[in-house]
């Protein structure tokens, strides 16, 4: 029959409470297994009662991280801290046998945390990536707060528009200025020449010409009035 084996994340600062009700309920140190990744170092902690196999993984340890030693009560985990401190430079407290960086003879120390090529690049393209989203984001306004577009940038975007789709574009955007709390300023009125208006009319039938004319005329004369208020 195999071992029924579990998985659970555990902070590493309640791992010494841990490891003592497991000692206290007859569990045994399988071993420690360090796993380099891009936050830092992943220890799984291995321990087996009958048939049972269960696994507790602190998660993104860095050079920072004191890590309690578990040999006071699991006296054979000796071989996998020293190994964890001297390969992957994991700050193991309190151990009872400390080889002080001498378990292994290496010509580097912490060789394990040494990245490939192909890891290196794979980090840093990850970082720009990161990097990059991040100033993405600062940049961007914040809800309720900038963002407002003035009139100069509203009439950029409504050039060429036919003039109702534009009207409804103008409008949509002052509201949103507005509600953005920086209101676009709604431009004074401004009165249209003789030579403007007949542009304007030009090329059409005479009946829709003289409608237009006298509609553009009548505000001709209130765009006048109000300049002059």
């Amino acid at each position: 029959m195999g071992h029924n084996r579990t998985f659970q994340d555990v902070a590493v600062e309640d791992l010494l409470d841990l490891a003592t009700k497991l000692d206290k309920d007859g569990w045994r140190a399988v071993q420690v297994l360090c796993t380099s990744t891009d936050n830092g170092i992943d220890l799984t902690y291995s321990f087996a009662r009958d048939e049972d196999l269960a696994n507790y993984q602190v998660r993104g340890v860095t050079k920072d991280t004191q890590v309690p030693s578990l040999q006071g009560m699991f006296l054979g985990l000796f071989p996998f801290e020293n190994e964890a401190k001297d390969l992957f430079g994991v700050n193991i407290t309190g151990m009872v046998l400390d080889f002080a960086g001498e378990f292994y003879q290496t010509s580097m120390s912490e060789p394990m945390t040494i990245l490939s090529p192909e890891a290196k690049a794979r980090k840093d393209k990850a970082a720009k990536a990161a990097a990059a989203k991040a100033a993405k984001e600062s940049k961007e306004p914040k809800d309720g707060a900038g963002g407002a577009l003035t009139e100069e940038e509203i009439e950029a975007k409504v050039a060429g528009l036919p003039p109702e789709k534009a009207e409804k574009l103008r409008t949509a955007l002052r509201a949103k200025a507005q509600k953005a709390g920086k209101p676009a300023e709604k431009p004074a009125p401004k009165a249209m020449t003789e030579e403007e208006i007949e542009a304007k009319v030009a090329g059409l039938p005479p009946e829709k010409a003289e409608k237009l004319r006298a509609a553009l005329l009548a505000k001709a004369k209130q765009a006048s009035e109000e300049q002059q208020a």
